[in-house]
């Protein structure tokens, strides 16, 4: 291209900016972006606050309950899934998914539990964030910015006497094109600097170096985005004579894609799908598991259950631990029992915890295929979104602000790793077979009841004929005895040496997914947005090389 032909484009891209800019339609769009893009900001801002500091509060209380944890029944942590704060910038499916993986011998976890909702006040507003203001708004100012580019300007006789210039169409088409690209960056950039800095002062957030890669690289497919939009317009206002009806179909061509195909896309795969026989059919499953289990479960005689375990000896009682709790099937704490109570509570144990893993793993077995079943209905959402450019510029952005079903699998992967840790951490502590499962009578050296009671081992209680109901009785009734013991009760619960010695527990860590992974997940959504502004410029220059500027 020759210098008075290059100085010739510059010249028509700064003309075609100068006049978008001043228009009626730049600045409403304009204003109408920015006062959105705040607004979601400030009230994302919040939301993550509110987010982060549930996330924190149960951090505290995961930790205060280990701390506080005596046996290895009771070590049951919960692993909890970080806020993303990109997610301010786009929620995708941040908040409707869950947060808290719990970890426990008889529940092999496959989804988690919970939502990383914060204030449920803001929930109706947060659905707008940046990029929805972006695919929505400025995706329309884009269509407006080009539908009349060149019908109208045959019609206002303008096309013939900018084409008598010694200018080619290319250039003319390329300076039409550049000029509306630059002058939709203005409020997409403004837009985007604007969010950033209310995150600054509102959000509890810090950007380390791997977040502001990824923010760059979300407002690069903003500028991928936009561009395909103008070159729709570009298109209809080549195939139409006037701008009337380029209008007409650029606005709907905008709704059709912006809103119709992306509703279909969530839509279809549940309509067209078995979701609800296939949950129907793990359900049925899972029933069949639980009906195994109560099964199984009665043939082990259960030592906390006297009524089952040991219904013909009257004085089972004097061997029982008076004082326990439970925590699930497998998670048991109790004090005051006699040596011969706990040997057989050790022996139900080393049954029943195997039995219960068992148990758990097919329970996960039948849930992981429905789940997979629910992800496949993703993957045909995801394909089907295809149709629309703006449903797969938003759902690459999600991948790249880590709000992605891809990163909630990776959460999901990452705890059923460190649930498999945890356990092999059990099982080299011997916890499986030890009284430490269920007591820290051994270690605290708590006296069995009897002992306290009638100063007797339950042995010799039980050779003496007294019913144990009555010398519980008895003891319960004298007020002086009884208060003394809730005060050794109390006292020994304060006691920091009962307490599991847990300075070796394996910690969980959440590394959130690589970037350069990331953009292989969404590698398909950006050749599709590249192909997109190509197919759609080569059909402009196409159309427009055989257009009638008369």
């Amino acid at each position: 291209m020759s210098q008075p032909n290059r100085s010739l484009l510059g010249t028509l891209v700064l003309k075609e900016l100068h006049d978008l800019v001043l228009t009626l339609r730049f600045s409403i769009g304009t204003a109408l972006t920015l006062v959105l893009a705040i607004l979601a900001a400030y009230i994302g801002s919040l939301d993550y606050n509110a987010r982060l500091s549930s996330y924190q509060t149960k951090l505290k209380l995961n930790h205060d309950w280990l701390a506080r944890s005596a046996v290895y029944s009771f070590l049951q942590p919960t692993v909890v899934r970080p806020p993303e704060p990109l997610s301010i910038l786009n929620h995708g499916l941040e908040g409707r998914l869950g947060t808290d993986f719990p970890i426990s011998i008889e529940t092999e976890t496959t989804e988690a539990e919970g939502q990383n909702r914060g204030n449920e006040y803001l929930a109706i507003f947060s659905e707008v964030d940046l990029t929805v203001i972006v695919a929505v708004i400025l995706g329309l100012v884009a269509v407006l910015f080009t539908f009349d580019a060149l019908c109208g300007e045959r019609e206002a006789g303008m096309l013939k006497l900018v084409m008598s210039y010694p200018l080619s169409r290319s250039q003319f088409l390329l300076g039409k094109y550049l000029g509306a690209w630059l002058a939709l960056m203005i409020p997409a950039t403004l837009a985007c600097v604007l969010s950033l800095m209310v995150m600054e002062f509102t959000a509890q957030v810090h950007f380390g170096s791997q977040e502001i890669v990824r923010i760059a690289l979300i407002f690069a497919l903003f500028a991928l985005y936009l561009s395909s939009m103008l070159l729709a317009g570009l298109v209809v206002s080549s195939l139409t004579q006037r701008s009337s009806v380029a209008l007409v179909f650029s606005t709907f061509a905008w709704f059709f894609f912006v809103t119709i195909v992306p509703n279909l896309a969530t839509m279809i795969p549940d309509f067209a799908g078995d979701r609800p026989r296939i949950y129907q059919q793990a359900r049925e499953r899972l029933a069949q598991v639980d009906k195994e289990q109560d099964t199984a479960y009665k043939k082990l005689q259960d030592p906390r259950d006297p009524e089952s375990a040991m219904p013909r000896d009257p004085m089972a009682l004097y061997y029982y631990a008076i004082n326990n709790s439970s925590n699930g099937w497998t998670g048991f704490e109790c004090h005051f029992g006699d040596a011969k109570y706990y040997d057989k509570l050790r022996d139900f144990f080393g049954q029943l915890i195997p039995f219960a893993m068992r148990l758990a793993s097919k329970r996960a077995d039948i849930w992981r295929e429905y789940v997979r079943y629910r992800y496949h209905q993703a993957a045909l959402a995801r394909g089907i979104s295809f149709l629309s450019p703006t449903a797969v510029f938003r759902n690459n952005v999600t991948f790249l602000s880590g709000t992605s079903e891809v990163d909630y699998a990776h959460f999901i992967d990452l705890a059923s790793r460190y649930r498999n840790t945890f356990l092999n951490y059990l099982q080299g502590k011997n916890a499986f077979n030890s009284w430490r499962w269920f007591t820290t009578d051994f270690d605290d050296g708590d006296r069995p009841w009897t002992e306290i009671v009638a100063g007797k081992t339950a042995d010799e209680m039980a050779a003496s004929g007294k019913k144990p109901e009555d010398v519980l009785n008895q003891w319960l009734h004298d007020r002086v005895a009884f208060a003394k013991f809730l005060q050794a009760e109390m006292e020994r619960e304060k006691r920091t040496d009962r307490r599991l010695p847990l300075g070796d527990l394996p910690a969980f860590r959440y590394a959130r997914i690589g970037t350069g992974e990331v953009l292989v997940h969404g590698a398909p959504e950006i050749a599709f947005l590249m192909i997109v502004n190509l197919v759609l410029f080569l059909v402009v220059f196409t159309r427009f090389v055989r257009y009638d500027v008369r």
